[in-house]
């Protein structure tokens, strides 16, 4: 009976460690020359501040976007090129809607880490951000942050680092919490689920000659429109929740949503002796953001 019962305990424990989920890697590893097709959609809720006055601005943007892999480096970070083109952006200001389509192509290049961070920026826009520090999307890729050694499922991981601004002086400081939640197949694709809970606080400057040329953003006023308008500061915090199914063979993202709050002052930088093109004095915007990012 003895000899049974050691028996089945060996069997039962084998078993056990047998149905035990092995710890692997969860990383981007692109390759040059690699193309992706993504559908975006981004929803814009905020409130907006200046001169006593509270208006309500609400956006949605769908756009198309291909991400091509230029090249890879020894880091593994990669430099990529996103061309965003069918995009459509309806705006709704105090209850008047406007919406404005394009069939041109913006190109946004980027160098993505293999943790899924955005870098740099080298395009001339913010991509698809209307905002800075919004639900941690820009240049159109949204990504979980994702670990540097291997886990799995039930695993978490906490990272923090600065985001430098592409577009002038400051930074995003950035701290994540971020957890590995289960495997799922999205269609015939093996891919592990990664959510992150991203917590920013930006102080941004943006420089608008470095916009020159560029569609900017919806909020944010071309050098043309607005003669006298040097900069514009950018101040304030966002939360966000990324969860990204990753690719577990070809290490890529493919899919990602996101959700956020975003709490912000931005201050028009005149030039001396110019006067504001609008509103004057700092100018708030509170609210929430949804983002995706789905197989095309």
């Amino acid at each position: 009976m003895r000899r049974l019962a050691l028996l089945a305990f060996f069997l039962v424990a084998g078993c056990g460690s047998f149905g035990a989920a092995q710890a692997h890697t969860i990383s981007l590893a692109y390759k040059a020359g690699e193309t992706y097709k993504y559908n975006f959609h981004a929803a814009f809720k905020y409130t907006i501040g200046a001169q006593g006055m509270s208006v309500p601005l609400d956006m949605d943007i769908t756009a198309k976007e291909t991400l091509t892999v230029k090249s890879v480096d020894s880091s593994g970070t990669a430099d990529v090129s996103v061309a965003v083109n069918d995009m459509s952006l309806k705006m709704t200001v105090n209850g008047a809607s406007n919406t404005t389509t394009t069939t041109t192509t913006t190109n946004v290049d980027m160098k993505i880490a293999s943790d899924g961070r955005i870098v740099s920026i080298n395009g001339s826009t913010f991509g698809n951000n209307s905002l800075p520090g919004a639900t941690g999307a820009q240049g159109g890729l949204l990504s979980a942050i994702l670990p540097d050694k291997p886990v799995k499922p039930g695993d978490t991981w906490s990272k923090s680092y600065d985001q430098p601004n592409p577009l002038g002086s400051g930074s995003s400081k950035v701290t994540s919490d971020n957890k590995y939640l289960r495997d799922e197949k999205v269609g015939s694709v093996d891919t592990a689920v990664v959510e992150s809970k991203i917590n920013s606080t930006f102080n941004l400057t943006i420089d608008l000659s470095a916009m020159a040329g560029g569609s900017g953003t919806p909020l944010i006023p071309s050098t043309g429109a607005a003669a006298g308008l040097e900069g514009i500061t950018m101040a304030g915090t966002s939360a966000s929740d990324v969860t990204s199914w990753i690719d577990n063979g070809a290490h890529r993202v493919v899919k990602s949503h996101g959700t956020g709050t975003l709490d912000a002052t931005m201050t028009l930088n005149m030039a001396a002796g110019a006067t504001s093109p609008g509103l004057t004095g700092p100018i708030t915007f509170k609210g929430t953001q949804t983002v995706d990012m789905t197989p095309a």
